[in-house]
């Protein structure tokens, strides 16, 4: 498959899930929690978890977990594909650096992604130990952070698709 081919079935696979994962994830949105299971996972006590969980099906709850222990993969693929793209369009080496930077963060990303959520299963099986909470949501703010400076280089990036593509 080529990579014009990997990326769009990479897009599909991320926009799909990501509306599954909204529908689904809409039951644990309310005026308390209007983010749904971000509040959660940035829940750094075990009051604030409780108070959390204690005005939420808990069914909903464990799905919302289940789809995005597949979800993680698929995010992940997206963004490497993408960066992958970008990194092969752009002239300046450090540029390309930056991308290859991100890409392999998404890695990191990922693991945070698999670890915090982990650590809110543990925390939901009863088991209150303060330092999950603050790991779960420092894990989850790396996570975001990645994340979110990996979503800022391809907005940037996204005129080099058009404007700077590299000579042959």
């Amino acid at each position: 498959m080529k990579l014009n081919q990997k990326w769009i079935f990479s897009f599909a696979l991320f926009l799909g899930f990501s509306y599954l994962m909204q529908w689904q994830g809409a039951a644990l949105k309310n005026s308390m929690t209007p983010m749904g299971i971000v509040h959660l996972e940035f829940a750094q006590t075990e009051v604030l978890f409780e108070k959390i969980i204690g005005i939420w099906e808990i069914e909903m709850l464990y799905w919302n977990l289940a789809l995005d222990f597949l979800y993680i993969p698929i995010y992940t693929y997206f963004f490497q594909i993408t960066l992958s793209i970008f990194i092969q369009r752009h002239r300046s080496k450090m540029v390309q650096q930056i991308g290859v930077l991100l890409k392999n963060a998404t890695i990191l990303a990922l693991f945070c992604d698999l670890a915090e959520n982990t650590g809110m299963i543990i925390s939901l099986s009863g088991t209150h130990i303060p330092i999950i909470y603050i790991l779960t949501s420092w894990l989850a703010g790396l996570k975001f952070s990645i994340l979110g400076f990996c979503l800022i280089y391809i907005l940037v990036s996204i005129p080099a698709l058009f404007f700077r593509t590299k000579s042959a």
